[in-house]
């Protein structure tokens, strides 16, 4: 399979060709969620510092300051080719490290609505992820940096879990069967780009971190949507208060 040929030399298209924005900070959070991303650009009074331009639209990135920590800050698009996409162009850019945040369906039950979870490594059921790295089941995220998230919840008193996530294409396609597969394999949650945007880290060299919460259950006779519609309204503030602080001590 043509999957399995990594390729790392150099691309046709490299992210050189992309201009460098003056004034972007080194440090980045990205959160999955338009409410989340609305209400702390409002409390904050977020500057549009650039942008990211497609065919389908402009997509604002923003300049933060939050008690004298800079960062920029966005919201990526859902699935890995399109958030591998973005996180390149914010690298080419000028952001070294990265703290990601968004939803993801539980694969046990246990696990409560909004709880938070620290993915340790990814199952790459996922294409993009095989063009940034040798072919393998999964990828691990950065020990060093999952501690650090970790300690960080701790410090402020947010219960967390730990553990593998399934990162796959096809929402649509989670069969029951696949389900049992990643759980099989130590999956404790499931989402769309975790694999593929610790791909990208590790090929260009930069700081990735990335911790979710708990919203649909998959773990059931039934799926459960539970709080999937609520879009992390309510868990905005712990959300972005561990982002915040995990963003400042990565630096």
């Amino acid at each position: 399979m043509i999957l399995n040929e990594f390729d790392g030399g150099r691309a046709v298209i490299e992210p050189s060709v992309i201009e460098k924005i003056e004034g972007m900070p080194k440090a980045c959070i990205a959160v999955f969620s338009y409410k989340i991303r609305d209400e702390w650009v409002e409390k904050y009074n977020a500057e549009i510092i650039g942008d990211f331009n497609s065919v389908t639209g402009m997509k604002p990135i923003y300049k933060v300051n939050v008690d004298g920590h800079e960062f920029a800050f966005y919201m990526p698009s859902v699935g890995a080719p399109a958030a591998v996409g973005e996180l390149e162009e914010i690298i080419a850019f000028g952001c070294e490290s990265f703290v990601f945040l968004g939803c993801c369906g539980v694969l046990r039950h246990d696990i409560a609505d909004g709880h938070l979870i620290v993915p340790t490594a990814a199952i790459r059921d996922e294409g993009t992820s095989f063009h940034y790295v040798e072919a393998a089941d999964e990828i691990a995220l950065s020990p060093r940096l999952v501690k650090l998230a970790e300690d960080t919840m701790n410090d402020l008193g947010l219960p967390f879990v730990g553990g593998k996530t399934w990162t796959t294409d096809a929402f649509f396609r989670e069969t029951p069967a696949k389900v049992e597969k990643a759980k099989s394999m130590g999956a404790i949650c499931v989402e769309m780009e975790c694999s593929a945007l610790q791909a990208v880290a590790d090929f260009r060299g930069v700081d990735f971190i990335q911790f979710l919460w708990s919203a649909d259950n998959l773990d059931a006779p039934e799926w459960d949507r539970r709080g999937l519609s609520t879009k992390g309204e309510s868990v905005s503030a712990k959300c972005m208060t561990a982002a915040i602080e995990i963003s400042k001590r990565m630096q």
